[in-house]
Formats: structure tokens, sequence, C-alpha cells
């Protein structure tokens, strides 16, 4: 009983102290574990400091996700171990796994925010590449509109040097980049001045119309403007408008053409009565304006025109009024005179800046070369009047008429002056057949 009780005290007190050896052991087991959670909690955001620090690239990324993997696979290994261990070795177990969450919980947080930041990264970075991509296809956009444009477009440097000639203008002056390249931009113009012209000195551009020289030694129009960019060079745009100018004064000659006709009469080539009453009337206004000018006209019917052109034709009559026609144009001053065919056999010759005496000169020229011609028994009666203050286009025309219808009642072939004191002139219009030849 009593060895029983002695073996039984001496198991329990061997039992007391095994067991309080473990409780130190296992208490200074735990401080140290505890050391470690806790530098382990230091080390952990040290680490993702450097990590958000060293703002790691996309080609980085592969190797970040293993290094972030290994590390937090290592780290949760080490927190579990000791959580496990201090659960097995220390009475206070709950203190222990307190600390194995929070140290669980602060590396999930760590992760969420390195996650963070790479995805700021990633979202960076893509947005770099969006716009590098965007930049590539600006660029090639541009480059495709100076290769498939068919202006002209050259590209200048601060000295007036070539150093890009786009396709457009190799179409358009034969050359090739390779042939301009660093000369000179005014070996293109056949004026040299006109370089001077489109250089824009004191403002950013100018513009023009200006030709220019192919490698051909052909001769083209281009509309063109010199701009100055910010680096110092210039850039010119220019179109071809040979085609347009050639267009335009081939209008201008078919638009000028088709007025001469409306002014013009067919068969003599002289104006037409419509046109001489809006000269006259410009003329009367000039003359009226200036007391010292002069303003002569001249009236001229073909006698006899009526038999000769029923005796041999109407040919021959037409042929008779071109001939006419000629004459008056040889006898008059280009340019400054003016002859129209009134209406049918009668003609008009304003004389301007001329008096009657001068006038009479000019009639007896055209009476004579028509004479010389011999058509028949045809000739000129010829009537000649100068303007006065208080004439207008009708009372003008009117007194040569009637200087007209005196030379022929006196015998035709004939030229008469329209002065005062001739009473002939007051005959009435009825008589002298003056409503019919300005009706013409």
């Amino acid at each position: 009983m009593f060895f029983w009780f002695d073996n039984t005290t001496e198991l329990l007190y061997h039992y007391n102290n095994v067991r309080m050896r473990r409780h130190t052991a296992a208490r200074r087991n735990g401080e140290n574990e505890n050391r470690e959670i806790m530098l382990l909690f230091k080390i952990i955001p040290a680490f993702g400091r450097v990590l958000q620090w060293g703002k790691v690239s996309v080609s980085d990324a592969k190797a970040l996700g293993w290094v972030i993997g290994a590390t937090l696979t290592g780290t949760n290994a080490l927190i579990a171990g000791a959580a496990c261990t201090l659960f097995i070795l220390s009475p206070i177990w709950y203190v222990t796994a307190s600390l194995g969450c929070a140290a669980l919980l602060w590396n999930i947080m760590l992760a969420i925010s390195i996650s963070k930041q790479i995805a700021n990264d990633q979202a960076n970075i893509n947005k770099n590449q969006q716009l590098f991509r965007r930049f590539q296809n600006t660029t090639r956009y541009f480059e495709s509109i100076l290769q498939d444009t068919s202006d002209i477009i050259i590209s200048l440097d601060a000295d007036y040097l070539i150093f890009k000639f786009a396709a457009g203008a190799q179409n358009h002056l034969g050359y090739s980049q390779e042939e301009v390249l660093g000369k000179p931009f005014e070996i293109l113009f056949i004026d040299k001045a006109d370089k001077d012209k489109m250089h824009p000195s004191d403002q950013n551009s100018v513009g023009g119309e200006v030709p220019m020289k192919t490698k051909s030694g052909k001769t083209i129009v281009v509309n063109m403007c010199v701009s100055k960019m910010r680096d110092g060079g210039y850039v010119v745009t220019a179109q071809d408008i040979t085609e347009k100018k050639d267009l335009q004064e081939q209008l201008a000659r078919n638009n000028e053409k088709l007025n001469r006709l409306a002014i013009t009469d067919d068969l003599t080539g002289l104006f037409n009565c419509r046109h001489f009453y809006e000269v006259i009337a410009s003329e009367l206004s000039r003359f009226k304006r200036h007391a010292d000018r002069k303003l002569s006209i001249i009236y001229i019917d073909i006698d006899r025109f009526k038999e000769y052109n029923d005796a041999n034709g109407h040919q021959m009559g037409d042929y008779a009024l071109k001939s006419l026609g000629d004459v008056v144009n040889a006898c008059i001053r280009k340019g400054v005179d003016s002859g129209f065919r009134y209406g049918g056999d009668e003609f008009v010759v304003i004389l301007t800046d001329t008096c009657m005496d001068k006038a009479m000169v000019v009639a007896e020229r055209i009476q004579k070369q028509f004479r010389a011609l011999k058509f028949g028994e045809t000739s000129l009666s010829v009537g000649i009047a100068e303007a006065k203050e208080d004439d207008n286009e009708t009372t003008l025309v009117r007194r040569a008429d009637l200087a007209m219808y005196a030379s022929k009642k006196g015998g035709k072939d004939k030229i008469t002056l329209a002065t005062d004191d001739h009473p002939e002139y007051s005959i009435p219009p009825s008589e002298t057949g003056y409503f019919s030849a300005s009706g013409v």
C-alpha cells in the first residue's frame, strides 16, 4: 500500500516536474515564435513598399507574379506553421490563434494593395500603348496623304532648300525627290523674282498664282501657298491650275466673241445699230463733261443701191455692202473711231475728238475709195454733223441724216455739212425718210 503510494507520489512529482519543464519550454518557444511573427509583420509591408516603388513594367509582370506568389506562399506557410506550433505547445492557444489570423488578414490586405498597384500600372501601360498606336496610325495617315494627294506639297528648311518632295510634286513637276533634295526652291520657278514674292518674310503665309517649270521644260501655272512653320522651315502647297486657266481664257475668248457677235453686223463686220446708240450716248456724255472736246458723226447712204441689187442679184449687193464696211474700217482710227451699219444701205461713223472740218477729210477718203471699187452707178451721199451742247442721240443723228438727205437731193455723190445756214434741214422728217432710217 505504502509502496504504491510512494510510487504514486513519486510518479506524480515526476509528472509535475516534466509538465513544468514542458510549460517553461513551450513558453520560451512561444515567445520566439511571436518574435518571428512580429518580424514578418515588419518585413511584408516593407516588401510591398519596395514593389510599389519599383513600378515594374509589363515585361516584369510574369516574374512579379512568381515573386509575389512565392513570397505569399512562404509567408503563409511560416504563419501557419508558427500558429500550429503555438497551438500545440502553448497553453494560451487562443492568443496565438488571434495573432495568426491578424497576420493572415494583413497578408491578404497587402496582396490586394499590390494587385491594385499592378492593375493601375497595367492600365497606364495599356493607355500608353493605345496612344502610341494612335500616333502610329496618325503618322501613317499623314504619310499616305503626302503620297496619295495629287496636290504639290514641298517641305523647305530655313534656308529655302528642298528636303521633302511629295509624290504629287513629283507627278506634276517631273523631278524625283533625289534630284531636288537639298537644292534651292528657286530652281522650280521660271522667274526667279517669284521666289522672293512667295517668301513669307513678315507674315505667316503668302499665296498667289505663279508659273513653274517642269523637268521637261513645260510651263505650268499653279495656285501656291507658302506657310512658315514653327521650327523655322516652310511648307509649300500648290494646285496645278494650268487646265483651269486655259479653260478660263477660252471661256473669256468665247464670251468676247459672243459679245462681239451681239453688237456686230454679220455681213459688214461693223458694229450694228443697237450698239451705235450705246456708244453715241456714252460719247455725248463725255463730250458734255469736257467743254474743249469735239464730236462728229458721218451719215452715209449708197446711191442707187436698190437698182444695183436688183440688176446684179443679192450676192453682188451684199458684196457691195461688205466692201463699204471694209472701206470704213480702213479709213478710221482703230480703237478711237467706230463704224456702224445703221440699217440697209445706210452707215454711220462716230469720230471722237474730231471737228467738222476733219470729219470732212475722213468722209472724202471714204467716198473716194468706195468710188474706186466701181459697183455700177452706185455712189455715196454723205451728211456730217458736229455735236452741240444741247444735242442728244436723236437730235445729233437727225441733223446728220438731214445733211445726207440734202446731198441726195443735191445730185447724189456729195458731202453736206449740217450748219445753221442750210434751210433744207427744216424739211419734215416724213419727206426726208429719217424715221425709216432710224427704225431699221
